[in-house]
């Protein structure tokens, strides 16, 4: 028998409920108390002197003006992973906190690019080597299996995403630990304004390099841009997505394609990409039969865990274990991740 709402507290089985999450960027989903103790050992200037004014500049808990004044929030996380060391730290908190909203199967991605802006000592490869080294971390200690994704930033310099792309290519292909862990790329940070088929030589290398492709899309922007991002690009997942409800023709494309798409309800009501909660169209799209995840984008940054999505979404939008269930079992088969992994999961926890 399903269970909703009514039949008992949510909070009951939505904790034990195995979950698979697709999209989370690790870089923006640094703990407080982490980016305190950081900027504390490192003498990072915040512009803050209390843990409590440091809370305000860094979380967005109310929707702002659109989704570049949330962007703008990643500064204050980006500023703390200035060294091997803090990413290591801030990967394997990542999945701890994956590990306790009762998540199995975890995607995490990372911007090279993003995290070396403004940080001449830093390079790629002690970020790349910071993003492994915790997840080897994260996973001797918890019983979770995890993927990373890379991200080519789309207001950054086309030549630095390349040559971040390249060395995580070098990684991918090294006996370096877990580094086979290296599953995708994506292309992320605000689309308005760009123009998808201008990324087309970083997603082929990407692709030739064997990672699978991921692409934020109709967050703030139109169902065009995922037609194209899945016709021009090949986009296998889209993130978010949310702009292709109401456009049949998108919406056959993404089911005949079999195009999932990575949806973060809190997120996209506080960038303003929709105008209420209640007015998000993921019970829309998982009724329409599109194949979709629940996730949390930047969990640390907008103040809230998975366990609060599901309990949210239970609330405003009536979804019952077994819907849960379904869209884990979906999420699952659409990783990254390699068939093996995939397997052992689904025998584990969905069978």
């Amino acid at each position: 028998m399903s269970l909703s709402c009514s039949s008992q507290n949510p909070r009951d089985w939505i904790v034990d409920l195995p979950k698979v999450q697709t999209h989370v960027h690790l870089d923006g989903s640094v703990r407080l108390n982490t980016i305190w103790q950081i900027a504390q050992k490192d003498n990072i200037d915040l512009g803050v002197d209390t843990i409590q004014e440091l809370a305000a500049i860094c979380r967005v808990t109310q929707p702002m003006k659109n989704i570049q004044e949330v962007l703008d929030v990643f500064w204050v996380h980006q500023k703390v992973l200035n060294s091997y060391e803090n990413i290591r730290r801030v990967t394997f908190e990542n999945i701890e906190d994956a590990y306790h909203d009762g998540v199995k199967l975890l995607e995490l991605r990372f911007g090279p690019t993003f995290i070396a802006a403004g940080k001449p000592a830093l390079r790629n490869d002690d970020i790349i080597r910071g993003v492994l080294d915790g997840s080897q971390d994260g996973m001797q200690k918890y019983p979770i299996e995890v993927g990373l994704i890379a991200i080519g930033v789309r207001g950054m310099d086309n030549e630095l995403n390349r040559i971040a792309l390249m060395d995580v290519l070098k990684f991918k292909t090294s006996r370096y630990p877990v580094a086979e862990r290296l599953v995708g790329y994506d292309l992320a940070d605000a689309e308005t304004g760009t123009e998808p088929e201008n990324f087309l030589g970083l997603i082929e290398t990407a692709r030739e390099g064997g990672l699978h492709i991921t692409i934020h899309s109709g967050e703030d922007t139109d169902a065009e841009y995922v037609k194209r991002s899945i016709l021009s690009l090949g986009a296998e997942r889209i993130g978010h997505g949310i702009k292709s409800w109401g456009n049949e023709e998108v919406l056959n494309l993404i089911k005949e394609r079999d195009i999932h798409l990575e949806l973060s309800v809190t997120s996209n009501w506080l960038t303003r990409c929709v105008e209420s909660l209640e007015t998000h169209p993921i019970k829309n799209l998982y009724q329409a039969g599109v194949s979709i995840s629940i996730n949390t984008d930047d969990p640390h940054l907008m103040g809230i865990n998975l366990v609060h999505e599901y309990e949210m979404i239970v609330d405003k939008f009536g979804l019952t274990r077994q819907d849960f269930m379904k869209i884990n079992t979906d999420a699952l088969e659409h990783s990254f991740l390699p068939e093996a992994i995939k397997s052992r999961v689904r025998k584990q926890y969905f069978e």
